[in-house]
């Protein structure tokens, strides 16, 4: 993916579908889900923040010898390992180290930042975040307590931010055309998807909803 600069408007064109790991699946079950769903998948995050570095390591090469296509994976906030493994990108936290040395350091390495306003949002944009990672949006079990953003505060960072802005949070199917409506770039969805009975029904369903909602279903059949 470093060496195909035009496969990035691609990503601007259409809407995006991310999958974000929830670190509580066995190493089998986390890469035979992985390996089913990410034909449906724009990014899959690697969002295992229980293992050390070796282990993530060895959990990056159990995918690729598995098939797993490595320019679909991106490695939340371990740039090294990322770029060490020739992954597409890497997700920094809002706490994590500046896109802009990320990018001086490893470049070619796509990279998103985690926003929880639009400052941050338009901040991270001009550091040079290549997209921004939004929430949460909805009501959600992993955000127990904590108020939703919503749709007004997701409208709000899309317009004050010039990189697509991925919403993330309590996200279903049926949000897709909401969200996209709002300013939204695509989504980013955890429990939806790994938790669902079946993974990659699962996958299939948010991104046909996303480029229903977009307008693009037909295009994509003809593809």
């Amino acid at each position: 993916m470093r060496k195909t600069d035009g496969s990035t408007n691609r990503y601007k064109a259409h809407p995006q579908l991310h999958a974000v790991s929830t670190g509580r699946q066995s190493p089998d079950t986390f890469v035979q889900i992985a390996c089913e769903i990410h034909p449906y998948l724009t990014f899959f995050h690697l969002r295992e923040k229980e293992l050390p570095p070796r282990e993530l390591w060895r959990l990056i090469e159990r995918l690729v010898t598995k098939g797993f296509p490595l320019d679909k994976l991106v490695v939340n906030d371990r740039a090294d390992a990322a770029w060490c493994a020739g992954a597409a990108g890497v997700q920094l936290p809002g706490s994590g180290l500046p896109p802009a040395a990320v990018k001086q350091r490893f470049p070619g390495l796509r990279v998103g930042v985690s926003v929880h306003s639009p400052q941050e949002a338009r901040q991270a944009a001009a550091a040079g975040a290549d997209y921004v990672l939004a929430g949460h949006i909805y009501p959600t079990a992993s955000k127990p307590g904590l108020e939703p953003r919503g749709i007004g505060w997701l409208r709000e960072a899309a317009e004050n931010c010039d990189v697509p802005v991925i919403a993330i949070g309590g996200i279903k199917p049926q949000h897709a055309e909401e969200l996209l409506s709002a300013g939204a770039g695509g989504i980013a969805v955890l429990s939806g998807i790994w938790n669902a009975d079946h993974p990659a029904e699962a996958a299939e369903r948010y991104r046909k909803c996303l480029l229903l909602a977009s307008g693009m279903y037909e295009e994509e059949l003809r593809l």
